[in-house]
Order: structure tokens, then C-alpha cells, then sequence
């Protein structure tokens, strides 16, 4: 009985979970006049419309490079100290051709209390940056692991092959 339940309870979720809403819905965008000045509102479609009204990023363009140039600068400043080298060397060398592929797949934690408080449009570029340089410190140092330990490997298996037909 207990089973059963469970494959029902599980098949409701699925069922569930393949009749919700979608995840990558674009919301409508619509201009309203309100009081002589044009305002703007996202239409969100959920069980019952909702609509939300849209303020203006009050950023400039001069502004927003300005804060991309300090949000990228603290990102890779804080990939650089906070990722650790050491484990994707060894990763290199004991895993030789998984390594450097699990090294692109793997996304470490983002430091979140470095963002706080931050605007959005500096959180953005700041998750960016430190997604694309952990990457690639990861990638480095597991590329050199790699090239470190698959001569050695190589050489520990050869000299236990011959060390069994002996």
C-alpha cells in the first residue's frame, strides 16, 4: 500500500509540475498614460492577471560602465582569492582527461555578502565576471594538473603492467 502511494503521490507531482506555468515567460510590456505622462506596466500572467508598474533604471550609460568596469574588477579579484587552486591541480592529476571537463561544468558558490546591498545592475555584471573567471582559473589549474599527473600515471601503469606479466 505504501508503494502505491508513492507512485501516486509522485505521479501528481509530475503531472503537476508538466501543467504549471512555464519557466521562461516573457511578460507583456504595455505603455499607459496616467495624469499626462506615460507610464509603464508588466503584464504578468499568472491564475489572474497582475499588473506591475515598471520604474525607468535611473542609470545612465556613463554611469552603468562605471559600474561594470568596478563590479568585473571585484569579481575577479575575489575569484582569484577565494577559489581553491590546490583542489583543481589534484583534480588535474588524479582524473587527467575529466578533469579539465568537470573544471568548465563546475559553477562554485557565488560569494552573496559581497552583493549586498549593491544595485542590480552591479550585482549582474559582478555574477557574470565571477562565473567566467572562476571558469578559467579552474580550467588553468586543472589543465597543469593534467599535464602533471597523466606522464606519471602512464608510468605507474606501465610499470605495473610489466610488474603482473613478470
Amino acid at each position: 500500500m505504501k508503494i502505491t502511494l508513492h507512485y501516486i503521490l509522485c505521479g501528481l507531482l509530475i503531472i503537476t509540475f508538466i501543467s504549471g506555468p512555464g519557466f521562461c515567460q516573457e511578460n507583456e510590456r504595455i505603455t499607459a498614460e496616467v495624469d499626462g505622462r506615460p507610464k509603464k506596466y508588466d503584464v504578468i500572467e499568472t491564475k489572474r492577471y497582475e499588473i506591475v508598474e515598471v520604474e525607468d533604471s535611473p542609470v545612465t550609460p556613463a554611469a552603468l560602465k562605471s559600474i561594470a568596469e568596478q563590479a568585473v574588477a571585484d569579481a575577479e579579484k575575489d575569484a582569484a582569492a577565494h577559489l581553491n587552486k590546490t583542489l583543481w591541480f589534484t583534480t588535474g592529476c588524479f582524473f587527467p582527461l575529466i578533469g579539465p571537463i568537470f573544471s568548465q561544468r563546475y559553477q562554485p558558490f557565488m560569494p552573496t555578502a559581497r552583493v549586498l546591498g549593491k544595485s542590480p545592475e552591479y550585482v549582474a555584471f559582478y555574477y557574470d565576471a565571477y562565473k567566467v573567471k572562476t571558469k578559467k582559473i579552474q580550467f588553468t589549474w586543472s589543465l597543469v594538473g593534467c599535464l602533471v599527473g597523466a606522464p606519471i600515471e602512464a608510468y605507474l601503469i606501465t610499470v605495473l603492467y610489466r610488474a603482473t606479466r613478470d
